[in-house]
């Protein structure tokens, strides 16, 4: 059987430590061995000291690993490049970290950003979360009275309402058309004979007797 990396035992002892964490909510008496020394993981602070002394003997056989490869280059007389430093495993960092805040982490209560000062939420909470958020387009345009005060845009009338407003605008353009026609027609001539006018009629038909008499 091949021996393991560092790399890979590491990796398997961080699932080892996960599955211990998980496993506590059903077994209180569960505990996990580390270097000779049992660890109640269900302990908040026994499980930050356990992670604690394992990240640092992984960021030390790291270390090791570049610092061979260095030594084997200067062996040579530092003949080619000098070795590349290879990066720590950010994967296994934050799984290990996932495991201090698993109870944050696994917290499914969906208020929980407001009964806690400083919440930490997992990917699938964080989606879920951005899922409900609302745009600050809202915020711009919705006041504190709950009233929509964005700007007003004109709304492309339908069918239907252009058949409404056409049908309406003839049945008033009828009605208007035929009142004026009786406002412009000309009325009947009424002949009304004025007081002086009919005075000055009767002065004449006694001017005409009277001439009569004479001729």
């Amino acid at each position: 059987m091949a021996q393991l990396t560092y790399t890979e035992k590491y990796a398997q002892l961080t699932a080892q430590i996960i599955d211990n964490v998980k496993c506590r909510k059903t077994d209180v008496h569960l505990r996990f061995a580390y270097n000779g020394t049992a660890y109640d993981l269900a302990d908040r602070t026994q499980r930050i000291e356990l992670i604690g002394y394992v990240s640092r003997d992984y960021a030390l056989e790291h270390g090791e690993v570049n610092q061979r490869a260095i030594d084997a280059w200067e062996e040579r007389g530092c003949k080619g490049e000098r070795p590349a430093s290879l990066p720590l495993d950010s994967a296994l960092l934050d799984r290990l970290t996932d495991a201090i805040l698993d109870e944050e982490l696994t917290d499914p209560h969906p208020d929980k950003v407001t009964r806690t000062e400083y919440p930490f939420m997992s990917d699938w909470q964080l989606d879920l979360r951005r899922d409900r958020e609302t745009g600050l387009k809202a915020a711009e345009e919705t006041a504190t009275d709950g009233l929509n005060y964005r700007k007003p845009t004109k709304r492309r009338r339908t069918n239907y309402e252009h058949w409404c407003v056409d049908n309406g605008a003839r049945s008033r353009n009828v009605g208007r058309a035929a009142q004026y026609k009786r406002d412009t027609a000309p009325g009947p001539v009424v002949t009304v004979k004025s007081e002086p006018f009919t005075a000055a009629k009767s002065v004449a038909a006694t001017w005409r007797e009277r001439l009569s008499l004479v001729y």
